[in-house]
This record gives structure tokens, C-alpha cells and sequence, in this order.
């Protein structure tokens, strides 16, 4: 099964000063016009029937969970579901339908994007409705807390599945023969990044691989900003308070990151055409055996640990914890199901909220149905920790962890999960711009030109979010 979970974003670089965020992401969203392109896009009225009939758009990867989902919410609740998957580029694509008003009774959003759509009213808060607080009751801990809104505080949906945290994993082939050898004691394994760094080098000297870190530094959105947020809460950086501003600079953790990369970069520890690959480059790579160290998201192990993908599933282990100062792990991506702002009868509205529960929560007979079979497919972060404790589901997480070490991986990879810090950043409205920014500066000037030191590259960043903060709020 081959992975493309994720779709660019549609992004905008400046917001005038006293622009409306709703009518900034009005206008940012297309500019359409013409019955015929409406047409086209699927924004023309439709039929008093299919009006009348739940709608679920969603980006296409494992669309047959989606659609035997659909199946049985038809039986279960008697009335089917207009399934909309939308490939390419999902986030532009909804963006201009939800400009146009259309209206969704599902839809999924990443969570910078779910805040960027909050902030045009797009989006229906579901505080008031049924269930909530058991449901709340039965995630992580840092679920419910990042699906709130900011400055409001209102949960905008339910968790579809979280992309993140990242864990740190280990080639134990190449590591093997430098004399860093996998055990079952997690104090035998790297703690900090100081030591991944010192293992890096000693493996580079003694020709074992060339590059022995490779880092998710890839071309695209979840990229870079991804492996930046990743590394940064593992040494204690949290980038901003609860009124959203930059609590980063050239004296908090964030500089070490920033230090520790352009030292590998510079050092050639890493590829450096890592920054032109796309994200299925970067996996090859990891899979031919070429590097020692690789920190992405943890579930790629349904992947990386298939035999059937590469010979390299023997060697493919984890660190016990992520290397930092606190060890913190984030949910980078965490993927939300929302309901647009549309106005609804109350029937529809419970209709509407039987659908997100079916496809985010437990089915009419209170089965976790649609988490397991995710869990068991392809080892997403999946919001309740009740899914780990199936057999079925431990089975086939087992089936791609390192085989000497299976009960300890697994229990590193729970361990991981449930310690995950919500990052509030993701819930600045202004997230996507910044961001855009944020990863060429990082990327072109710091490490391929050096035309800025980290310092200086902490302090632009931090003030290009300030400057974004006062031109939203």
C-alpha cells in the first residue's frame, strides 16, 4: 500500500492590514465565477434529494475504509452518504468549494488548515452536541485540547487520525557494525541529539554510510515545518503562549534545532538533495539501507517494516524515546473531521453529527470499527487508546516492528503517542503563511546559502510571526 496521505495547502503571503479574516479568506480562496465553472467544480444546486443527503469529502487515500464505512453507516442507519473524495491538491480544492458556500455535513481538515477555515466561519464548533464529553473521555490526553479553536476555545470536530508524533528510527544494520548495538534497555539508546550527532559522526569517519542521518527535510508542507515542530518539542519548545505569541528566540531551545541542522548540513551528515526529494525519495532512501538515523512519523512502520516493500525490515528498530532535553513528542498533523457552518435543521444537524461519530468515534453498536481498521491497515495514530488494547490491532502493528525487540517496540511507539504535547501553534489562523516562509528561510538561507546564522534565522522567524499575529488579531 502505497502512502499519499497529505495535499498542499493553498497559502497566502500577506493579509492588509484591516482585511477581515473572513473576507481575506473569502477572496484568497479563487475568485470564482460562471455558472459553468461552478458547474464544473461541483458547486452548482443540486437536486432537492441530493440536498437532503449526507455529504463526506475527504482527500483519497484508503478510500475503501471510507467507503465500506459508507456501507455500514447504510445499514446501520438507513440512509446513505454522498462520498466526495477530492485528489491533488484537497486543500485548495475545498477551500474555493467552502468560499463558495458549499456545504459539508463531513469533511476533513489538517489542523492548520481546520484554523484557517475556522477563521472564515466556515466551520460549525460542536460543543453543544451529544456524546461529546464521553468522547473526550476516551482519547489521549492531547487530542481534545488541540482540537480547540483559539482565541475562543471551541472544539471545531473529531479526530480522523493524528499524523504524528515522530519517533526517531534506527538502522541496526548500520549501527550494528559501528558498535551501537539494539538492546532491550532504553538507556542504552541515544537521549539526547548531542548523541545521535556523536554516533553520526564516528559512523560517517569509519565509511559505514556516507550520510548517516537522514532527516524529513523533504519538499512539500509536511516537510521541514513538520520535522521542525518535531525536533523542537523534543528539547522543550513550545513556540508560543496561550494569547498566540512567539514565545521563541535566540535563548530558547529553538536555536539549538536550528544550530544542530545546519551543523549536520554543513558537516554533510545528511543528503543533501534531501531538500529537492519528495517524500517517497526520502523513504527509498531509508529503505536501501543508506542512512543510520531517520526521524519521521512513527507510523511509517507499516512501510519501512514490510517485507515486501524492501529487504531492509530486518534492521528497521526505534529509539525508545525521542532525543531531546524533554522528549516531548507532538501531534504534527493531527487530521480533524468538521461540519461546515451551514444552516440545519435540528434533525439534520443530529444527522450530520451521527455521521462524524460513525466515522470519528463508535458505530450505532458502539464499536470502535472505523479507528480499528485504520490502526490495523496502515498503524495510524487512532484518538483512543482503547484501540490498542484489540488483539487484532496489536497483531498488525507487531507485523511491522523490529522482530528481536516486537513487545519493546510496541510498547515505545504507545508510550510515544500518549505522551503527545498538543502544539497551539497549529491553531494560529496565520499558521500557513508563516509557515511558507518559515521553510524556504530555513532551507534556502540558512542552510544552502548561510546568508543567515540560526541566530539570525530565529529572530526573522520570530518576528514574522508577530507581524502576522498583529495583522489577524
Amino acid at each position: 500500500m502505497q502512502k499519499s496521505y497529505f495535499f498542499p495547502h493553498s497559502r497566502d503571503l500577506a493579509l492588509p492590514k484591516g482585511t477581515s479574516r473572513r473576507k481575506f479568506l473569502q477572496n484568497s480562496a479563487g475568485g470564482l465565477s460562471g455558472l459553468a465553472l461552478a458547474s464544473a467544480l461541483g458547486l452548482a444546486p443540486r437536486s432537492a434529494q441530493a440536498e437532503h443527503q449526507l455529504s463526506y469529502a475527504f482527500w483519497p487515500w484508503g478510500s475503501e475504509i471510507v467507503t465500506e464505512g459508507a456501507r455500514n453507516f447504510e445499514a446501520q442507519y438507513g440512509e446513505k452518504i454522498n462520498l466526495q473524495p477530492i485528489p491533488g491538491e484537497y486543500a485548495a480544492v475545498i477551500e474555493t468549494k467552502l468560499a463558495a458556500g458549499q456545504a459539508f455535513d463531513l469533511f476533513r481538515a489538517q489542523r492548520g488548515q481546520a484554523s484557517r477555515w475556522y477563521a472564515a466561519q466556515w466551520i460549525r464548533p460542536i460543543d453543544d452536541l451529544p456524546d461529546l464529553d464521553k468522547i473526550v473521555s476516551e482519547e489521549f490526553p492531547g487530542i481534545g485540547a488541540d482540537a480547540r479553536s483559539w482565541p475562543d476555545g471551541k472544539r471545531i470536530g473529531l479526530t480522523y487520525y493524528n499524523g504524528g508524533p515522530f519517533a526517531l528510527f534506527r538502522n541496526e544494520k548500520v549501527l550494528s557494525a559501528a558498535g551501537f548495538d539494539a538492546t532491550a534497555n532504553p538507556a542504552d539508546y541515544p537521549q539526547t541529539w548531542d548523541e545521535v550527532y556523536k554516533q553520526a559522526v564516528d559512523i560517517k569517519k569509519k565509511g559505514i554510510v556516507e550520510h548517516p542521518i537522514l532527516p524529513a527535510w523533504y519538499k512539500a508542507w509536511t516537510g521541514t515545518p513538520w520535522a521542525l515542530y518535531a525536533q523542537a518539542f523534543s528539547e522543550g519548545e513550545y513556540f508560543v503562549d496561550q494569547d498566540m505569541k512567539a514565545t521563541f528566540g535566540p535563548d530558547t531551545p529553538l536555536l539549538k534545532v536550528l544550530s544542530d541542522w545546519k551543523q549536520w548540513w554543513d558537516e554533510e551528515l545528511v543528503p543533501r538533495a534531501i531538500l529537492t526529494w519528495q517524500d517517497s525519495q526520502m523513504s527509498n532512501s531509508w529503505m536501501k539501507g543508506l542512512h543510520a538515523f531517520h526521524f519521521y512519523i512513527d507510523y511509517q512502520s507499516f512501510i519501512y517494516s514490510d517485507p515486501k516493500n524492501s529487504e531492509f525490515a530486518q534492521n528497521f528498530n526505534m529509539n525508545p524515546v525521542v532525543p531531546g532535553a524533554t522528549h516531548d513528542t507532538t501531534l504534527v498533523g493531527h487530521a480533524l473531521h468538521c461540519m461546515t457552518a451551514t444552516e440545519r435543521s435540528e434533525e439534520d444537524l443530529m444527522r450530520a453529527w451521527q455521521l462524524m461519530k460513525f466515522y470519528s468515534w463508535r458505530d450505532k453498536n458502539g464499536e470502535l470499527t472505523v479507528h480499528k481498521r485504520w490502526a490495523r491497515e496502515a498503524n495510524l495514530e487512532v484518538p483512543f487508546p482503547a484501540v490498542y488494547d484489540d488483539p487484532e490491532v496489536q497483531a498488525s502493528i507487531k507485523k511491522w516492528l523490529y522482530p528481536p525487540l516486537v513487545e519493546e517496540n510496541y510498547k515505545w511507539l504507545f508510550e510515544g503517542r500518549q505522551r503527545a504535547v498538543a502544539g497551539s501553534q497549529l491553531k494560529a489562523p496565520w499558521l500557513q503563511e508563516w509557515e511558507v516562509v518559515m521553510q524556504e528561510t530555513i532551507e534556502q538561507e540558512m542552510l544552502i546559502k548561510g546568508s543567515r546564522t540560526p541566530s539570525e534565522t530565529v529572530v526573522f522567524l520570530r518576528d514574522l510571526w508577530e507581524e502576522l499575529r498583529d495583522k489577524y488579531t
